[in-house]
């Protein structure tokens, strides 16, 4: 994902969209196009303007760009009440989302006979996907049962 895109997917998760985004920036909409195209001498968005966007769209999209580009892995901090209940549903969760990585690798083997650059990114990608989640669930597991 390039920045671009990065500014689009945050913005879809706004209710009201760009136009809720520039304003909670404090500037015109024509502006924050400006900064996301980089015209009339505009720059991109600073950081503490990622992060201000990420917030108003409560996601970890920023974190996740940054993170992809490093080679790691973002890891969500477990709610604070978790119990057995949401503890099985984090497992479960994590089996799907390794499932997912599995799926990736066999279909584009199948498919293609290896793998690809653009289907190594869609597979790390889902597979960082998968770390996060497992990291969470063992973090809520010590949470649940640790003394």
């Amino acid at each position: 994902m390039d920045k671009r895109a990065l500014i689009n997917r945050l913005c879809e998760r706004v209710t009201g969209g760009r136009a809720v985004a520039a304003a909670y920036l404090g500037i015109s909409e024509s502006k924050f196009n400006n900064h996301l195209y980089e015209n009339k001498g505009s720059r991109f968005f600073s950081i503490d303007e990622l992060v201000a966007l990420q917030t108003l769209s409560g996601s970890s999209l920023v974190a996740e760009y940054f993170a992809a580009r490093s080679d790691a892995v973002v890891v969500p901090t477990p709610s604070a009440e978790v119990d057995t209940v949401e503890l099985h549903h984090m497992c479960l969760n994590t089996a799907v989302k390794r499932s997912a990585v599995d799926q990736l690798i066999l279909e584009t083997i199948r498919k293609h006979g290896s793998i690809n650059q653009q289907a190594q990114q869609k597979i790390l990608e889902a597979h960082r996907k998968h770390m996060a989640t497992r990291d969470g669930e063992i973090r809520a597991t010590l949470q649940v049962y640790g003394q």
